[in-house]
């Protein structure tokens, strides 16, 4: 039964991690958060930093809670897209 539980939170963990450098590497390319709901803001670089790290640190554990932002994050780039495109 250890070995079970064992096995269940380590496959939740490294699908944690995925879906973190998901994210992270999707802020890097495009400069979305997953809080901004699909409007890029200017960040100073020390938010931008503190982003990285929280989500490197938290994000692993709690990624299921925001399972759908980080689903939506192509939809909110192709929108900011086609929105700049127009413009």
């Amino acid at each position: 039964m250890e070995s079970l539980v064992s096995l269940f939170f380590s496959a939740y963990l490294v699908l944690g991690v995925v879906a973190t450098l998901y994210a992270i590497v999707f802020f890097l390319l495009s400069g979305l958060t997953l809080f901004d709901q699909g409007k890029k803001r200017p960040m100073p670089l020390r938010y931008q930093c503190s982003y990285v790290f929280i989500m490197f640190l938290m994000m692993p554990v709690f990624y299921l809670i925001f399972i759908e932002e980080i689903l939506a994050l192509p939809r909110h780039f192709q929108a900011q897209k086609q929105k700049t495109a127009k413009s």
